[in-house]
């Protein structure tokens, strides 16, 4: 499969804090690859580096020649009394049968092409978009939390849309099962670097938890091993007859404290919050005479 997008040793840094730190992706023709990561941890910072709205601190960014990204936008792009086929025509260029074809995808049909847009619910409006994207034929979708304030019925539909999509998907989601539907690759962004592996997000995190594990019970065995050694170099290292041997001991403990695991490498770091201390206060906080609300007619 040709790789048709490559971050190579990105480094990116908001205000002091560490986003990516020579962090390395690519994302492979036809590969659904699931983003993980804790709020804050910089998921959304890194769709917008590939779509270009974000500029990096160092590192690189590489297009294959045939890319074609396509990109959910949250915000509205309709205009002012656009009907959905006048918008659908507007933003990809398409003929109106066209348009019609891609959107009937959703179930937009018939009398609904000639709805003004901002006249359907949230989840219809989604729907429209989706059918814009895909009037676009990009090679590579980016989706971050696509499925936030969507009803059930269009959830499902962009469930079953992302299955058969035979393009490559980046998918930003809260929701586990939604996630475990439409990828089969998992990439974590932890403590500023990214790690990607095949594998959908519930068998990446059993290996995660493996990994931990097993890092956990060698800790332990070096440990022992370690502390053994520790203490026949204390008792033995002002001893002349003993000396050498104790120092080959020390030179011992150090490669095993140098084949210690960071346990803490194998999770994300905890967001720490301090509240401050605030002086109590007594007596009245607000207080509110005359109030009317309301509009013109109303």
């Amino acid at each position: 499969m040709p790789i048709l997008l490559a971050l190579k040793d990105c480094f990116k840094s908001f205000g002091g804090q560490e986003i990516l730190q020579g962090a390395n992706f690519q994302i492979n023709d036809g590969q659904k690859i699931a983003i993980l990561g804790r709020n804050g941890s910089g998921k959304s910072t890194l769709l917008k580096i590939i779509l270009g709205e974000e500029e990096m601190d160092g590192g690189d960014l590489i297009h294959h020649q045939d890319l074609r990204l396509g990109y959910l936008r949250q915000h509205d792009p309709f205009l002012p009394g656009e009907t959905v086929k006048a918008f659908l025509m507007r933003d990809s260029g398409q003929a109106d049968w066209r348009c019609g074809e891609v959107a009937a995808e959703f179930a937009i049909k018939g009398p609904m092409l000639d709805q003004e847009v901002k006249s359907l619910s949230g989840g219809w409006q989604t729907r429209v978009k989706l059918a814009a994207l895909l009037l676009h034929d990009p090679n590579v979708l980016l989706l971050d939390e696509p499925t936030n304030f969507l009803d059930l019925r269009t959830q499902l539909l962009l469930e079953h849309f992302l299955q058969s999509y035979r393009g490559a998907l980046v998918l930003i989601s809260h929701d586990r099962r939604f996630l475990k539907s439409s990828c089969k690759w998992t990439c974590e962004l932890r403590n500023s670097r990214l790690t990607l592996e095949p594998g959908d997000v519930d068998n990446y995190l059993d290996r995660q938890r493996e990994r931990r594990e097993h890092a956990i019970r060698q800790n332990e065995n070096l440990t022992t091993k370690r502390d053994q050694l520790q203490k026949f170099v204390d008792s033995n290292r002002a001893n002349a007859n003993t000396a050498a041997q104790a120092r080959n001991k020390a030179r011992q403990v150090q490669r095993l404290n140098e084949q210690m695991h960071d346990v803490e490498e194998l999770q994300s770091r905890a967001m720490q919050i301090r509240i401050p201390e605030v002086e109590r206060r007594k007596g009245t906080a607000l207080t509110i005479q005359d109030l009317s609300i309301g509009y013109d007619d109303h």
